[in-house]
C-alpha cells in the first residue's frame, strides 16, 4: 500500500514540474501567482525599453 501511495505521490510531483518546464519553454509565466510581480513581467519590460 505505501508503495502505491509513493508511487502516486511522484507521479505527481513529474506531472507538475512537467507542466511548469514546458509553460516556462514557451515563454509563459510559471510563478503562479502572474501579477505585475512576476520576473517573467520585469523581463518583457526590459525588452521592450
Amino acid at each position: 500500500m505505501e508503495i502505491l501511495i509513493t508511487l502516486g505521490i511522484i507521479t505527481l510531483a513529474l506531472y507538475i514540474i512537467y507542466k511548469s518546464v514546458r509553460k516556462s519553454s514557451k515563454g509563459g509565466c510559471n510563478c503562479n501567482s502572474c501579477s505585475s510581480n512576476c520576473p517573467m513581467y520585469k523581463d518583457e519590460k526590459l525588452k521592450i525599453k
